[in-house]
């Protein structure tokens, strides 16, 4: 913003001007108007102006700008070369013992524009020159801080009105250089505020030098009056610029911002070497190139520095003072929390609109689909009719397919299973009894955790049980090693079937006995100890048992079919039962 003409989206602020004799209120956006004058007599000040700003202005953002003669600066400070860490501290320092009795301070750092120094020159000039400014915390600015306290707007920064139109100042300045092909070193800007005082804004290339305001005969008073004061208050500025250098050889740019009638005036009266160019404020606006609306009258600047400086997005030399950092932070604050929130608010209207668009996209194909079924349904129903019509019942036959498939799933058949545990018992070994059982598991109550469920944890099972023993003659740990190789053997030929061993040969089982030392007829029964020869299996898996497609190896030639095993197991089945066969499911 500053040293550039107006950016488009300019912010629209309430700009409190702070002169000698009155607050003067703005309301600064694509134009600029005064909203009132109120003096620092006024009854209840704090309320008046609180209600300004929130009827008048809208309760936008305040920029409180400083236009009193009470302000001071000092140039040409300079500050130890530091780190970037350590400056703001060092500046602060030096800010607090240049003007110890004044609360409101700030600093800026000046270009240099002189010769580049280097060696022993670039080390002695330091961290570089400061401007040093300050105001007191005088009663119109305790005034102007609690009315904005009291409106509850957020304020936009505190500044010095020399400094901010400083750069406005030297953008004129790079204008007429464009125009005259000449550049010039000094600019003065002269304007009167309606506070009745003529503000001198003068810089020198391109930054603030000095700054004068002193009392004049109002324009449209007597002209001539304003002009001989003038002219002869320029002639003030410049002897005092004889101090900071001033030569007449480097050249000056003098913009007055006055009628076109006392402006010729003023050019005839001033006969200091210099360029003077005379705006009325709208001119000058225009010029710089945008446009502050009409005004009561054309030759006061205040409107000129109010619409500049309240369109800023950045301050050149925004001032710090305690009781400004109480209303500035939290609602600073507030105002970040609610970009925040209209940010999110605007991500979840943007959802909520693709999810609106993607609803009306799924809706409509919803909608054709329906039509399309009840097309196919037409269809349908025309074809069964016809099948009728030529004796074929369409659905009898439909729903003789669904019992088929609802007893197929329900079904249990156990002579695949069958047949591949007697190949896995061989013919050495025997079942006691064997259990085969479809097992339908229990779901769990909640519908949600049902619907994640796959359709193989929702099926039913099988669960075959075996028992087989041995006899006492036989060694335990071979009964175990048999049976862990019949527990091999059923795994090799059920595929997909979970084959456990709940209960090993071995493991010691205790009975009732009658007395303590097993001799009947004895007292005091007791649970004795026995050795078990009796081993479970437990095959689970699914219901069907489908047989893999693998092709059957062939035995080798030299192997009779009918050759013995060596086993140590007594094969002595003289005496031996077929086992206990037990189905429970669907089919028996």
């Amino acid at each position: 913003m500053p040293g550039s003409s107006i950016p488009f989206l300019t912010p629209s602020r309430c700009v409190l001007m702070i002169s000698d004799d009155a607050l003067y209120v703005y309301d600064v956006g694509g134009k600029v108007r005064l909203v009132d004058t109120v003096p620092w007599a006024t009854r209840d000040f704090e309320q008046t102006v609180s209600g300004l700003i929130r009827r008048e202005c809208g309760g936008k953002s305040v920029m409180i700008v400083n236009d009193m003669t009470d302000q001071l600066f000092k140039g040409g400070q300079r500050i130890p070369k530091v780190g970037p860490m350590d400056k703001a501290n060092v500046v602060a320092r030096k800010l607090a013992v240049a003007f110890p009795n004044y609360p409101i301070r700030g600093a800026l750092a000046l270009k240099d524009v002189g010769p580049r120094k280097t060696g022993a020159t670039a080390a002695k000039a330091g961290g570089g020159l400061y401007l040093f400014a300050a105001v007191p915390m005088s009663e119109p600015v305790q005034k102007t801080i609690g009315a904005v306290k009291t409106s509850m707007s957020s304020i936009a920064g505190f500044t010095l009105l020399p400094v901010e139109s400083s750069d406005m100042v030297r953008t004129l300045a790079e204008k007429a250089a464009k125009r005259e092909k000449t550049k010039s070193r000094w600019a003065v800007l002269i304007g009167q505020h309606q506070s009745g005082g003529l503000r001198q804004v003068i810089t020198r290339d391109g930054q603030l030098a000095m700054t004068r305001m002193t009392p004049v005969t109002d324009l449209s008073t007597d002209p001539g009056a304003w002009v001989s004061e003038v002219a002869q208050e320029f002639k003030a500025t410049i002897s005092y610029l004889s101090r900071f250098g001033y030569s007449a050889g480097d050249g000056t740019e003098v913009f007055v911002i006055t009628t076109p009638q006392a402006g010729e005036m003023l050019r005839q009266r001033i006969d200091v070497p210099c360029n003077i160019h005379n705006y009325t404020v709208g001119e000058a606006a225009r010029e710089l190139g945008f446009s502050i609306g009409i005004q009561e009258n054309q030759y006061h600047a205040d409107p000129l520095h109010a619409s500049w400086i309240g369109r800023k997005s950045r301050l050149i030399l925004p001032m710090v003072a305690t009781d400004i950092n109480k209303i500035y932070g939290p609602r600073q604050a507030a105002t970040f929390a609610g970009l925040l929130l209209f940010c999110g608010a605007a991500y979840l209207g943007w959802q909520l609109a693709g999810n609106a668009q993607a609803w009306f996209t799924a809706k409509d194909d919803l909608v054709s689909q329906q039509r399309l079924r009840i097309n196919v349904n037409q269809e349908y129903e025309i074809e069964v009719a016809r099948m009728n019509a030529l004796g074929v019942d369409i659905k009898l036959i439909q729903s003789s397919l669904e019992t088929y498939k609802t007893l197929e799933a329900e079904s249990l058949r156990p002579l695949p299973i069958l047949r591949k545990v007697g190949e896995a018992l061989g013919s050495e070994l025997r079942l006691d009894t064997m259990k085969i059982e479809r097992v339908v598991p229990k779901l769990p109550d909640d519908p949600y955790v049902v619907a994640e469920m796959t359709e193989d944890q929702k099926a039913p099972t099988l669960k075959a049980s075996l028992q087989l023993s041995f006899p006492g003659t036989v060694d335990p740990l071979v009964a175990k090693r048999e049976v862990d190789d019949l527990q091999a053997r059923l795994r090799t030929a059920l595929p997909g079937y979970d084959v456990a061993i709940p209960r090993p040969v071995g493991d010691l089982v205790y009975e009732e006995v009658e007395g303590g030392t097993g001799v009947p007829g004895a007292q005091g029964g007791v649970q004795a100890p026995l050795e078990d020869h009796v081993a479970e299996l437990v095959i689970t898996g699914p219901v069907q048992f489908h047989e893999p497609d693998v092709p059957v190896e062939d035995a080798p030639a030299d192997t009779p079919a009918d050759a013995p095993t060596d086993s140590p197991v007594d094969t002595n089945t003289e005496g031996q039962t077929a086992p206990d066969m037990t189905y429970e499911g669907a089919e028996q």
